[in-house]
């Protein structure tokens, strides 16, 4: 009896172990639920839109596309960002110690919700963890740089 006792007690504590998110915080943990739509919508435009230059694991290419993993140049200001994915960026930027300087292009046609999906998906994944951006946050940074 002692022995099956025993058994099924390592079995139970192996399986638990087993299961999914118990070792590793999941990227999503941080964000609401509106947050979690974002997210999953972002990973969709990331894959379509971003991830031929700036790699599926966000780690850039070489000296020419900056990483987006861990990068203190995105994660510094969201807002700059968002600025970026609309209008685009030319000249030389430094991102994690090391110099870009190719120009990213405009994404004009999108809205400020994909924008918005975008950087939730972005600021969340391959180990960055930021809160999520809105709808408004966007709106605000956009404008700001329509005065500018």
């Amino acid at each position: 009896m002692m022995k099956k006792a025993f058994f099924l007690l390592v079995m139970i504590i192996f399986c638990w172990g087993c299961q999914p998110g118990n070792s590793e915080k999941s990227a999503t943990d941080n964000l609401s639920q509106k947050g979690r739509h974002y997210y999953s919508n972002g990973k969709v435009l990331y894959e379509t839109l971003c991830s031929n230059c700036h790699g599926e694991d966000g780690t850039g290419f070489k000296a020419l596309i900056p990483p987006l993993k861990k990068s203190d140049y995105l994660l510094e200001d969201l807002n700059r960002a968002a600025i970026i994915i609309k209008f685009g960026q030319r000249g030389p930027i430094t991102v994690n110690g090391q110099e870009f300087n190719q120009p990213m292009p405009a994404n004009p046609k999108l809205t400020n919700i994909e924008i918005a999906e975008l950087i939730t998906y972005i600021g969340n994944s391959w180990g960055n963890a930021s809160e999520e951006m809105t709808i408004a946050k966007v709106e605000a940074a956009l404008a700001a740089a329509r005065k500018n």
